[in-house]
């Protein structure tokens, strides 16, 4: 019988990894006070005003407008900066879905530009290469944690007077030469649902240095002298609880980073796969580590030696796919009668309106069907359980010859 799990043999682990998050009596405390105050609403309590200002100075911005959840942040961003009908938004293929349809909730039009090779961040060559003069604002994600090119973003969007929002969803606490990330360009839009790493359950804020851009983001988010806002307020509940887990951002980033380190040393040189590469001078946060497969020096394609290490006990979700193939950019029917795509004050020429079609993205299309493994390295896991990752995985590799045979 063979020793992968896979075949008959016994697994590396068989127990589940730590659940994430793990939230303690302090939150409960501040939850309790909430209720006892009456004020659940933030137009009549103080929590949400508070961790706006708390947040916003952690990451070393003057203003944070919080929210309900991250799209309604990055909804918030767009609108502020001015986005609207007939303007086209740069957005990268690889991240969640939000990123794209946040551009389609203010009926303006998402183009996909690839991402880098290396570090998977939105290219800034291929940005430039997709500016149009139906242009308005790139969005820049910071995905899995790890900062993107933000020196090359931010050049090519003065060059061509765009406004670069940056996607934090991931990175909450990542550093770009000393700065924190959401702070370099002039907005950038957070989201703490359940699995980040400042993890509210839900909510989200957008942060910046630019007191107008703060003011448009505050009558957008609920309500204000626009010709149209919305109620996308974030509840004191939720303001209060990321009072508490904000005071604990750093301490359990530094828990993702002392597993990911401890990944990095002992999956060097294990054939076939190696750890993305982190930008020089920046810190990665890892909301996902992730580990880049070379199917033919593994021997095996990325999609069998996940299952196969998914038989160890290995938690390895295949989560990402280049969001041009989602049913939304298909059907390109958003509101009805083919808007935003077919406004006609959307006045692209036919020969120069995006294609959502396999081919128009390939570094992300190659890192999302054949390369990307991404794992969780979340706190209260630690460098034990990693272990068992590392053994699952150099088992694996030991045993490719067995995986190639059946």
């Amino acid at each position: 019988m063979s020793e992968l799990a896979l075949l008959g043999g016994t697994p590396i682990r068989t127990k589940p990894f730590p659940l994430y998050p793990v939230r303690g009596e302090e939150e409960i405390a501040a939850a309790t006070n909430v209720i006892r105050s009456g004020h659940l609403c933030a137009a009549m309590g103080d929590q949400v005003d508070a961790f706006e200002s708390e947040f916003a100075a952690y990451c070393g911005a003057r203003f944070g407008v919080a929210t309900s959840n991250g799209t309604t942040a990055l909804h918030t961003a767009l609108a502020a900066c001015g986005v609207g009908v007939g303007d086209e938004v740069i957005v990268p293929p690889y991240t969640f879905l939000s990123t794209a349809t946040s551009v389609l909730m203010q009926n303006a039009i998402p183009v996909f530009a690839d991402v880098e090779p290396d570090t998977l961040g939105l290219d800034p060559n291929e940005v430039k290469a997709k500016v149009t003069p139906r242009t308005k604002a790139l969005i820049v994600v910071h995905m899995n944690g790890y900062p993107a090119d933000l020196d090359g973003l931010m050049a090519v969007a003065e060059e061509h007077g765009l406004t670069l929002i940056e996607d934090c969803s991931h990175a909450h606490g990542a550093e770009y030469h000393g700065r924190k990330v959401g702070t370099i360009g002039p907005l950038g839009a957070f989201s703490f649902q359940q699995k980040k790493n400042l993890s509210l359950g839900e909510g989200g804020i957008v942060i910046t240095n630019d007191e107008g851009l703060a003011s448009k983001a505050r009558a957008f988010r609920s309500f204000g002298q626009l010709p149209l806002a919305f109620n996308y307020r974030m509840t004191e509940l939720h303001g209060a609880i990321g009072r508490v887990r904000l005071r604990r951002l750093d301490e359990q980033n530094e828990m993702r980073i002392e597993n990911a380190r401890y990944l990095d040393r002992e999956l060097a040189g294990l054939c076939g796969l190696a750890p993305q590469a982190v930008r020089p001078d920046t810190k990665a946060v890892y909301y996902n580590y992730v580990i880049r497969c070379a199917e033919k020096e593994l021997g095996i394609s990325r999609d069998r030696f996940v299952e196969a290490a998914r038989a160890e006990g290995i938690r390895l979700p295949l989560i990402y796919t280049p969001l041009y193939r989602h049913h939304t950019f298909q059907v390109q029917n958003a509101y009805g009668h083919g808007c935003p795509f077919s406004c006609p004050y959307y006045r692209a020429p036919d020969d120069e309106r995006p294609r959502y079609e396999d081919g128009m993205c390939p570094v992300a299309e190659q890192a999302c069907d054949r390369q990307n493994i991404e794992l969780k390295v979340h706190p209260p896991a630690t460098v034990e359980d990693m272990a068992d990752v590392v053994a699952a995985f150099q088992k694996v590799v030991a045993h490719v010859g067995e995986l190639q045979r059946r």
